[in-house]
């Protein structure tokens, strides 16, 4: 029976591949899988997931940085790139059409191997990176309104210093603001 290296390894080489085929023989039947996007469970929604990001990124590659080993369970951390040409489904339903622009995030996941396959995994990844690199942006959502305002800026509210409650600490929004400036130049 295959250690869970040998499982990611092949799980890895498949999703290299775009190989929907053998990426799933390296998952159980019923396995589930939580992401950033939501949970998935079975073969059918795993390959829907997966299939989602070779769509989206026809060129997309992936490479493994870190890799460890306990017991029954793999530890993987990856930088992954591409060029969005596809279309990407986010989880609320909005479609961001292909832009032709270069995309990259870094993740890491945790997979549970029994009987030599996955039976769960946790995908964590860096959603503010691969957004930004999408071509989405940071809006303030209306307060009890999960409805997004991209027209309207976030108001930061100043934050007292635990130290001196006269001294003001720059909000962290408006940190961000600049350092996305400076970054996008905008």
């Amino acid at each position: 029976m295959p250690d869970p290296r040998e499982i990611h390894d092949a799980f890895a080489e498949a999703f290299r591949a775009h190989d929907t085929r053998r990426l799933l023989d390296c998952f159980h039947p019923d396995a589930v899988l939580v992401t950033p996007a939501g949970m998935v469970e079975g073969h059918e929604q795993i390959e829907w997931y997966f299939g989602q990001f070779f769509s989206t990124v026809p060129d997309l590659t992936s490479r493994v940085t870190t890799l460890l080993v306990h017991d029954d369970t793999v530890a993987a951390e990856w930088v992954t790139s591409g060029t969005q040409t596809g279309e990407m489904l986010l989880p609320d339903g909005t479609v961001i059409p292909g832009t032709g622009c270069p995309v990259s995030w870094t993740g890491c996941g945790m997979w549970t191997v029994e009987d030599g396959r996955f039976v769960t995994g946790r995908v964590y990844y860096d959603q503010l990176g691969a957004y930004l690199s999408l071509g989405c942006r940071l809006a303030q959502n209306k307060p009890g309104s999960a409805a997004a305002t991209p027209d309207r800026e976030a108001r930061p509210v100043p934050v007292a210093h635990p130290r001196d409650q006269e001294t003001r600490a720059e909000p962290r929004s408006t940190s961000i603001r600049r350092l996305l400036r400076r970054i996008f130049g905008r």
